[in-house]
């Protein structure tokens, strides 16, 4: 599986003619406006299949977090964090369900209420809008509708443990009906942001390292703002589960020169400390250079950004 998970981010970053500076999309967990369990998963898992599914369309992809407390109302702070991850664009949206099998807008008490699609169908709606991120000018704005069938959460437990499904839900997610209206989701998302680039001029802020030998690197997690580094963490690379090598706060892998993906979620939190209940966040590992280190920041309104 880890080896999956590598294969696919050094092939998206291989298409990519490193002669051309390319363009570098940034893409943030998507608002939830469904307010289940379900639409929560998706909305963050996906940036992860934009991700995967971007291999070959041209662009780079980086994942950033905006902070438990974002709306979709505000686009200042998208393009604000984007431009500070180096990236040109960002792609900020919603996931919400529209109609039941019947035709009906569902309840607030049935959308409100631990069930997603009780009815067994519904229409999904995902909403985004493609930003530059240095005028903050929208580029273009996108909307798809999938039908899902079966349930979510009747799937979901068959592959539920009591350890949770932390670094394994983005890969059996994807299989549930669910998780397949998502995906199908990404695709066209990508399709049209792809698209929508051909009057983008790349800043070529973002340091893109071509996949190469392996070095020993050094990750932390910070609250920035609190000048304090979290000592209780779970935290998976390229997909693969690393917590039980964290000591004292540090965790030190071997990992391949190139892109990374990790996903942390934080059980330290200082007072009044933001968070998300998860991050996914990318980077590139440069073993080229002295200090082989990377580091997760949480800033002060939770949002997150690996460096």
């Amino acid at each position: 599986m880890r080896k999956t998970i590598v294969l696919m981010m050094v092939l998206a970053f291989a298409t990519i003619g490193f002669a051309q500076k390319p363009i570098v999309v940034a893409v943030a967990p998507f608002f939830d406006d469904t307010g289940t369990p379900a639409g929560e998963r998706s909305a963050m898992l996906l940036p992860v299949m934009i991700m995967e599914r971007a291999k070959s369309a041209g662009f780079v992809t980086v994942i950033i977090n905006l902070g438990p407390e974002w709306t979709p109302a505000d686009r200042d702070w998208p393009a604000e964090l984007a431009r500070k991850a180096g990236a040109d664009v960002v792609l900020v949206g919603q996931v919400r369900a529209l109609s039941t099998e019947s035709g009906k807008k569902p309840s607030d008490l049935t959308l409100r209420g631990h069930v997603l699609l009780a009815a067994h169908a519904a229409n999904l709606v995902v909403e985004a809008g493609l930003l530059d991120v240095s005028s903050g000018r929208e580029l273009t704005s996108i909307q798809t509708k999938e039908s899902v069938k079966g349930s979510w959460l009747e799937e979901a437990a068959a592959h539920y443990t009591p350890l949770g499904v932390f670094h394994h839900e983005s890969f059996w997610f994807a299989n549930t009906h669910f998780g397949q209206a998502i995906s199908r989701s990404a695709e066209k998302l990508v399709e049209n942001v792809a698209h929508n680039l051909s009057g983008v001029q790349p800043g070529g802020a973002y340091n893109i390292v071509p996949a190469g030998p392996g070095c020993k690197v050094k990750v932390r997690v910070l609250y920035k703002s609190k000048n304090r580094a979290s000592k209780m963490y779970l935290i998976a690379i390229n997909g693969k589960e690393e917590s039980m090598g964290i000591n004292d706060g540090i965790l030190e892998v071997d990992e391949p020169a190139g892109p990374i993906l990790m996903h942390v979620t934080v059980k330290d939190a200082p007072y009044r400390q933001m968070v998300q209940n998860d991050y996914y966040a990318t980077s590139m590992l440069d073993c080229s250079r002295p200090d082989r280190s990377l580091a997760f920041e949480i800033g002060s309104a939770g949002e997150g950004v690996l460096r």
